[in-house]
């Protein structure tokens, strides 16, 4: 079955014409013109799918009962965008969650769109040059379910990437196994059969640094015959050395009930452990923030800013260098409707592993209902852009915020696993710089609410500093080094073959 396109369009998007500046620690964003059209936006990808080396944009819509156009991939040829409808033939499709990642192993990233309201979920493949034709995956295409989100990963080590659905509405999460050929079947065992809940997103990683990935659901409501009785825990599943999962039922980041939207496994204070962000979207709710205590335990940091006083209705979540100072910032997006003052979160990252938040930053000053978000360097400059899914009454523009904030020193990676998975998905960057600082990255697509970061790892670099060693931790157990690293340059890390430097600005 061939890809459906609808017409096509060409948006002339110049970044330099229609923007507003604005300066504030360091953090300066350009908007550029509304790209795309009005249709209810939850989710995006932001990937390079035709080969072509400028990061596109693919949008997953809920469905416009007027148009029935779909979703959007947004084709970036360096200069302007070229918007394409990609629907199914046959299913018209309300989806949340988009997915650009390598399904059958040949080294280019394939569509996979999570579906609502009992539509099978929808997988196309690419031909390598960004054309996409739709696949049978087996189960996984052909289950009939409620899916507002799901995660990647290679969770048996294999060299292939399977995927964990979550369902809404008490159906249960599935997790679907690849059989190497980019058909799926449905695992039958685990402990979220029988386990029902309310998923809206998930998230793998490794959080007890045992070598085996384990996974986080963040669940928003309980319903009772159709009817809300209350807000909803978040489930831990740990994985073993066998393939199984035991769920863990303790602690705050599964025992506090909050109606939860997005989710990021991230190394928030370069410890080299996992620790867990959680969106909320209840107005009572704070935004979850759980510190790794380096076992897979968990403390809630309930004095940071990125929970106290983070009542907003919170969704999207991406994080990301973005003012190149070797410190993590974070970038939050509210949206429900009917709330008053909704605006975005900008939290800036220091060296003290604190926060603080921008008020003054045109990303979070602009009043729109968001989802989704995701960050990615769009137009190659070394720095991460910001892409922002808005929904408020159906029919609100998405934005793309260019960063050109000052001081820029960067390194971006890129992975191409040999017996790891193509793209490297599950392995550690790690960075030491010459003043005995270290940076580190896990490197995972999912962030937040229904969306994925572009598949390149991004460090800023602080100044007066260089950088000593990197170190690559594959998802396969093999450990690559180089001790000759330059800055301003993108790298592609070949598993256990080459360091290979691509750009030099």
């Amino acid at each position: 079955m061939q890809l459906h396109f609808a017409h096509t369009r060409f948006l002339v998007f110049s970044f330099y014409l229609f923007y507003s500046l604005v300066h504030a620690q360091n953090f300066e964003f350009v908007r550029g013109e509304d790209i795309g059209v009005k249709q209810g936006s939850r989710g995006v990808s932001i990937a390079d799918l035709d080969g072509n080396g400028y990061l596109d944009i693919v949008v997953a819509n809920q469905v416009d009962s007027l148009s029935m156009l779909g979703n959007t991939i947004l084709f970036n040829n360096g200069q302007n965008y070229v918007l394409q409808y990609i629907a199914s033939n046959n299913v018209r499709a309300w989806s949340e969650s988009v997915h650009t990642v390598d399904v059958d192993n040949d080294r280019d990233l394939d569509l996979f769109f999570t579906t609502q309201f009992g539509t099978p979920n929808l997988l196309f493949l690419n031909n390598g040059e960004g054309h996409f034709t739709q696949s049978d995956a087996s189960q996984l295409t052909s289950d009939q379910t409620n899916s507002p989100g799901a995660c990647w990963c290679d969770f048996d080590l294999d060299g292939d990437m399977d995927v964990f659905v979550v369902n809404r509405d008490g159906e249960d999460d599935a997790l679907y196994i690849n059989n190497g050929k980019g058909s799926f079947y449905r695992k039958e065992v685990g402990p979220w059969i029988g386990n029902g809940g309310d998923g809206r997103s998930c998230a793998w990683g490794d959080i007890n640094g045992d070598g085996f990935l384990d996974l986080y659901v963040a669940n928003f409501v309980v319903k009772e015959n159709g009817q809300f009785v209350g807000k909803h825990r978040n489930y831990l599943y740990v994985g073993n050395k066998d393939n199984e999962f035991v769920e863990q039922l303790k602690g705050a980041a599964v025992e506090t009930l909050t109606a939860s939207y997005g989710v990021t496994l991230v190394d928030m204070d370069y410890d080299h452990d996992l620790d867990i962000y959680v969106t909320n979207v209840s107005r009572s709710d704070e935004n979850g923030l759980y510190q790794n205590q380096g076992d897979g335990k968990f403390e809630p940091l309930t004095e940071s800013v990125l929970m106290n006083g983070s009542n907003r209705p919170s969704k999207g979540q991406t994080w990301g260098d973005f003012n190149s100072d070797g410190h993590l910032d974070l970038y939050v997006a509210n949206g429900t409707e009917g709330y008053p003052e909704i605006q975005n979160f900008l939290f800036s990252g220091n060296q003290e592993e604190h926060f603080q938040r921008i008020y003054e930053s045109i990303v979070a000053i602009q009043p729109h209902i968001s989802a989704g978000t995701a960050s990615g360097d769009v137009d190659n400059d070394g720095d991460l852009d910001i892409y922002v899914c808005n929904w408020g009454g159906e029919a609100e523009l998405n934005d793309l915020y260019r960063n050109e904030s000052p001081s820029q020193r960067w390194l971006k990676i890129k992975l191409q696993g040999n017996k790891s998975n193509s793209f490297g998905i599950g392995s550690w960057v790690i960075l030491e710089l010459s003043d005995g600082r270290q940076l580190t990255r896990y490197f995972t697509r999912e962030t937040g609410y229904g969306s994925e970061n572009a598949p390149e790892l991004h460090f800023g670099i602080p100044k007066n500093t260089s950088i000593s060693q990197m170190k690559v931790l594959w998802s396969s157990g093999i450990v690559d080094v180089s001790n000759s690293i330059a800055i301003n340059a993108t790298y592609l890390v070949k598993e256990n073959i080459e360091f290979k430097k691509l750009t030099n600005d």
